[in-house]
This record gives C-alpha cells, structure tokens and sequence, in this order.
C-alpha cells in the first residue's frame, strides 16, 4: 500500500498517494466503464445517472492521468485538490482540469441534493467527461 506523501501543486501543497504507474491501468478501466454506464443512460433519458456517471468517469480520468504520469493521485477529502493536481501537471493537463473542475461543480447536488437533472444538464456533463476521458485514454495509449 502506497504511503501518504504531499506534492507542491502551484504553490499549495496537495494530499496525495504515491502509486506505481501500472495502476493508471485501474483508474482507466474503472473511467471506461462510467464513460458507457454515462452514455448508455444519456440514451435511455436517465438524466440524474448521466451526470453522476460523468463525474465518476471525470474523477477516474484525472487518477489515470495523474498516476500514469506522475504516480500519484489525490488522496485529499477535497476534489478540488484533484483539480489542482491534475493542472500541475503540465499546459496540456492543465487545460484538460477545467473539464473536471465542471464536472466537479455539479457533484454535489447530483449526489445528495433533490434537484433532478435535465436533459442540457445531462448534455453539458457528458461533453465534459467525455473530453476528459478520450485525451485520457489516448494520451495513456501514445507513450
């Protein structure tokens, strides 16, 4: 098991846990799965599940990204330290942690509040995650 460590992300220090690179591999398995657990409920009009979907499927990304390319990943109680540890990890990755910051914006009440999502919700967070996820996936699939 990986032991807690803090890497200085844009002159804040974020909780994380060191990870072997190999297990960039898990998170990515687990985003693919929620990439199509969201699409599949974007098609059947189950609006609240595609945005919960998506923001799993945002927040697995980051952890490959993170993990295959630094091997660490947030172990913060705050995502917003996962926003910031995706971004310090270069202009490219930096650009991509929008696409979970807005993602992460909506976690909240998709999980725990009574509003019920709709369909341009469910649009917006599929466009997210779904950037997120594919130059994930391709940038894991080029090195």
């Amino acid at each position: 098991m990986a032991l807690p460590f803090e890497r200085l992300c844009s002159s804040m220090v974020v909780p994380s846990r060191k990870l072997d690179r190999s297990k960039a591999q898990n998170y990515l398995k687990k985003a693919g799965e929620l990439y199509l657990d969201m699409l599949e409920a974007r098609r059947s009009g189950r609006f609240n599940s595609t945005v919960i979907s998506a923001v799993h499927c945002g927040i697995s990304s980051s952890d490959a990204y993170t993990v295959y390319v630094g091997t660490v990943r947030s172990s913060s109680k705050d995502h917003g330290d996962a926003v910031r540890l995706l971004s310090s990890m270069g202009t490219e990755a930096a650009k991509m942690s929008e696409h979970l910051r807005s993602l992460l914006e909506v976690k909240n009440a998709a999980e725990y509040q009574d509003r019920l999502f709709t369909a341009n919700d469910a649009d917006v967070a599929v466009k997210h995650a779904e950037r997120l996820y594919k130059w994930v996936a391709e940038t894991m699939s080029d090195k």
